[in-house]
């Protein structure tokens, strides 16, 4: 009966050193999981990132190709217009520039828009416009296509 006792205890004492140790590798893998779960959580913040990035350099890398095309149509805009005219404003859309100015005289408008139909870096020049402004000064719309340029 003692050897019995005996048998019971030892077989207690390491089942609960069995149960023990199965809890401790139990916290141990949940921590784990919780470690991997954290990481996937990185990985996905940083995947997202990468993401960005790539499109933010596709951004840049679009300008850095347009830049010198709109550096050459300012260009070719400056060297074309007349002493008796000046642009008022300029804006860039849909393969198009479009132009708003003043200028001295109709001659002047003429002249511009001669100049600019010449220029190879326009496919078309089209006039929107010419209204007097003031005794002498005119305003002028004009619209020009690009050649090569999307927006």
């Amino acid at each position: 009966m003692l050897l019995g006792l005996a048998l019971l205890i030892v077989l207690e004492r390491s089942l609960d050193g069995s149960i023990m140790a199965g809890a401790a590798e139990n916290r141990r893998l949940r921590a784990e999981i919780g470690l991997l779960g954290a990481r996937g959580a990185e990985a996905e913040r940083l995947r997202q990132e990468q993401e960005d990035a790539a499109l933010h350099m596709q951004v840049l890398s679009g300008l850095q190709r347009s830049r010198p095309l709109l550096a050459q149509v300012l260009s070719e805009l400056s060297a074309h217009l007349p002493d008796a005219a000046w642009y008022r404003r300029l804006s860039h859309g849909g393969g198009e520039v479009r132009i708003e100015g003043l200028a001295e005289s109709h001659a002047a408008v003429a002249e511009l828009m001669r100049e600019l139909s010449a220029s190879p870096r326009f496919l078309e020049a089209r006039l929107a416009g010419v209204t007097e402004a003031a005794p002498g000064l005119f305003e002028f719309s004009l619209v020009l296509r690009l050649d090569g340029m999307g927006d």
